[in-house]
């Protein structure tokens, strides 16, 4: 089941809405086209002054959905895909970027906060990197050079390898969010900041992002062609099928025959 995304402009805030009737929120190559094509057209949209993300349901996003990302990667390749377009595009644009979480934010709905200028999450959120833990992939979205940088290298070490579910609270510490708010107040809070954020001025804001992310452009970018590379030969592994059946057939993966 796609999920789709509902786009309302208000007060120069284009905010982006995940749904789907399942209410995980799902990411699939459709979802990344999507998202990207959003994102492209608020990059050139004068009325649009900054973007607010987030998910409607019980949670804010449950990463990608695993048995359409591992067939679509090994067909493709990584260069050109629709992960590989929409992280350029989030890595390029100029404007502000919100996001309120809550529920969970997994996979790639984690990762994806690295992208955000300013991230509110609900005090009950609960996040986790699940690559090599439990589906035998690895970090994508550029997150394997932006999470150290973000939480230092031994707390990012800690959450991409062994993929443990964390709180609201040790977020905030790793640098994944900034600001922990009572459960129901993220969206309030995030879209006070988009507005606010809108209605300063757009080039000053735009250059002061600029200033902020240029000097981390050039490593972000070598490390989404490292993850697409490392991403393609791992979901053609044993392992990585281990993990997909585990996943359809609800159960853990068992890697104790692989060495």
């Amino acid at each position: 089941m796609t999920t789709t995304i509902e786009a309302t402009l208000t007060q120069g805030v284009l905010h982006l809405v995940f749904t789907t009737e399942s209410g995980l929120n799902t990411m699939d190559d459709p979802w990344f086209v999507s998202l990207e094509s959003q994102l492209h057209r608020a990059a050139v949209d004068k009325t649009v002054r900054a973007v607010l993300l987030s998910g409607r349901g019980k949670l804010f996003c449950a990463g990608a959905n695993l048995p359409g990302m591992s067939t679509s990667a090994l067909n493709q390749g990584f260069d050109g895909s629709p992960l590989a377009n929409l992280t350029e595009c989030l890595v390029a644009f100029p404007k502000p970027l919100i996001a309120a979480v809550h529920g969970k934010a997994i996979g790639g709905g984690a990762t994806l906060l690295l992208h955000c200028d300013l991230v509110v999450a609900a005090v009950d959120t609960q996040f986790c990197f699940p690559f090599t833990s439990s589906l035998a992939a690895v970090p994508e979205f550029g997150s394997s050079f932006l999470l150290p940088r973000a939480a230092g290298s031994r707390l990012a070490s800690e959450l991409l390898l062994l993929g443990n579910v964390f709180d609201a609270h040790k977020a905030l510490r790793a640098g994944l969010v900034t600001e922990v708010v009572p459960t129901g107040d993220e969206l309030t809070l995030a879209r006070e900041w988009a507005e606010h954020l809108a209605s300063m001025a757009p080039a000053s804001v735009q250059t002061t992002k600029r200033l902020l992310r240029e000097a981390q452009h050039d490593g972000v970018s070598a490390a989404v062609s490292r993850e697409g590379e490392a991403l393609v030969k791992v979901l053609g592994s044993g392992e990585a099928r281990e993990a997909l059946a585990a996943f359809v057939e609800k159960r853990r993966p068992d890697f104790s025959s692989f060495h």
